[in-house]
């Protein structure tokens, strides 16, 4: 297969010198059938001593060299996938959007390459080895795990593409096969194009995942020797997932079993102001999930607030334009209470969410979201719109209006409408620029007393707050690859004008060679 594969050797510099020769060299090889996309590697080094490459969990190699690549399947700018691995053949995967661009992300401060979700998991297959002058790795990622149109009979397919190569002991250098320039801020419309592929297997993706366990309790009877088993008590669930079209899936879990999901990463809890944030990691609710993201500073659909789902079904992917996602399910927690009597004594709540989202042009939508969590005679509703536009190849905006309509379950009949109900907003906007040079942005939100919702997480109310920045970076590109000041003031009120907290601070970066970094900073609060 590979004596007939795509082949590919041209890199250039992505960071630190953008546009300069890769230092390493760099073979990359493609092919494809109806059910898979390979790609072969084989990473270089001139000093293989500096090569780094550990084994690890999945997901968890960003300090290691990697071979990326990249896939813009809708060739819309807007979300592309990721799939990397180490010497070692470590995976990790992702899914980014295109709102995720205001920000750091890989290859330095001017966000050319935007992070990823990493909450997303693909199937696909890797395997990796170390050589004598660095290390090779083979990828074959299935169709199935890729969301993407389907062009008309005898087409070819089309999408957006990228390659990175990742060598971070020679000054976290970033390698590119589409060359990319600090000049441009969106890594999308810097991609090279994947075209030719045709005939690809049209085969619908269908997983059904039964699960079934059982459980025995035991104690020992004081009257008599022995140890008295109860009966057993036996569950069973299922989990279906099936691709009605190549960009659109529908999912539906019965009584699922989550107790193979990885943990919650250990969090300190001691003298918190705010409540934690932790992340999904339950499969039936990560697919599709980037469909309801929106990045703002409440999350509107968090779905650990769906803490013991007794059903849930999921319909989320792209038609044209439009990316479009409806999750229902209910949630047995709330009625677990131990009082027979308690009217919320072995009750549900139900859970609806809805998001459509309409790409505009390149790195540019708007999108509206209604949620909605009914338990007895209480409710929690949000209805939102949002935006993302790219101004300027260096300039962004986005905006967020949300007002939410909140009614506590455990409102006593005796309280009043207007006690019982209450009703809040958050707004947002940003204006950014982020250039090779000049970098500047201007952020303000607020999010009223009241505003709530059991289907997201909301982190702190009652607050109003203004955030600009300013940054200035020179580029020697000698021993000192680049050096600059920047400026940020921060000021909070609550919605009494009453000043919570201010923050002026100062800073001056430098990044020389050899990965080596000095800055410094002053700051004063109040």
């Amino acid at each position: 297969m590979w004596r007939t594969a795509a082949h590919i050797t041209d890199f250039t510099q992505q960071s630190p010198l953008d546009g300069a020769p890769a230092s390493e060299d760099t073979d990359v090889y493609i092919a494809y059938d109806a059910e898979y996309i390979y790609f072969g590697f084989h990473a270089h080094y001139e000093d293989p001593s500096i090569m780094r490459a550990n084994l690890g969990a999945r997901d968890r190699a960003f300090s290691d060299d990697l071979m990326t690549v990249y896939f813009d399947t809708f060739l819309d700018q807007q979300r592309g996938y990721d799939f990397d691995v180490n010497g070692y053949g470590v995976q990790g995967d992702g899914i980014m959007s295109a709102a995720r661009r205001i920000g750091r992300g890989r290859g330095g401060a001017a966000m050319a390459i935007p992070p990823a979700d990493r909450s997303w998991d693909a199937l696909f297959e890797t395997g990796a080895q170390i050589v004598e002058d660095g290390y090779t790795a083979e990828m074959a990622i299935p169709f199935k795990s890729l969301r993407y149109p389907t062009p008309a009979a005898g087409e070819p397919h089309r999408w957006g593409f990228q390659i990175v190569r990742e060598v971070k002991g020679k000054d976290q250098e970033n390698q590119v096969w589409a060359p990319m320039s600090r000049d441009e801020t969106s890594f999308f419309a810097q991609m090279g194009l994947l075209e030719g592929m045709i005939d690809l297997s049209d085969a619908r993706n269908l997983e059904i995942l039964p699960t079934f366990t059982t459980i025995q309790y035991g104690d020992i009877d004081p009257t008599r020797p022995g140890f008295v088993n109860q009966d057993a008590a036996p569950d069973a669930g299922v989990n279906v997932k099936y691709g009605i079209t190549s960009n659109l899936t529908v999912d539906f879990t019965f009584n699922p079993d989550f107790s193979q999901i990885e943990s919650d990463r250990p969090q300190i809890k001691v003298n918190q102001r705010f409540p934690l944030f932790f992340s999904e990691l339950r499969p039936f609710f990560v697919e599709g999930a980037e469909v309801f993201n929106i990045i703002a500073p409440v999350t509107f659909v968090h779905t650990r607030t769906i803490v013991d789902p007794d059903y849930g079904a999921k319909l989320s992917g792209q038609v044209g334009r439009f990316s479009l996602g409806v999750l229902t399910a209910n949630d047995r927690a709330p009625g677990k209470v131990d009082d027979s009597a308690d009217a919320a004594f072995d009750q549900t709540a139900q859970t609806v969410i809805a998001r459509a989202r309409y790409d505009l042009y390149a790195e540019s939508n708007i999108g509206a979201i209604v949620t909605d969590r009914e338990f007895l005679d209480g409710y929690s509703r949000l209805i939102g719109l949002d935006g993302n536009f790219r101004l300027t190849p260096t300039i962004a905006a986005d905006f967020r209006a949300v007002g939410s309509r909140y009614r506590d379950a455990s409102a006593g009949s005796g309280a009043g409408e207007a006690e019982a109900e209450v009703s809040g907003h958050m707004l947002s906007t940003r204006i950014g620029q982020t250039g090779r040079s000049l970098r500047w942005s201007i952020y303000g939100y607020q999010i009223s007393p009241d505003f709530d919702t059991e289907v997201g997480f909301v982190r702190r109310r009652d607050i109003r707050n203004v955030t600009s920045s300013v940054e200035y970076r020179f580029w020697p590109q000698s021993w000192i690859i680049d050096w600059g000041p920047q400026i940020t003031y921060s000021r909070n009120y609550d919605y009494d004008d009453v000043l919570q907290d201010e923050n002026v601070s100062g800073r001056i970066n430098f990044s020389f060679a050899r990965s080596i970094s000095l800055n410094a900073a002053l700051s004063r609060d109040r």
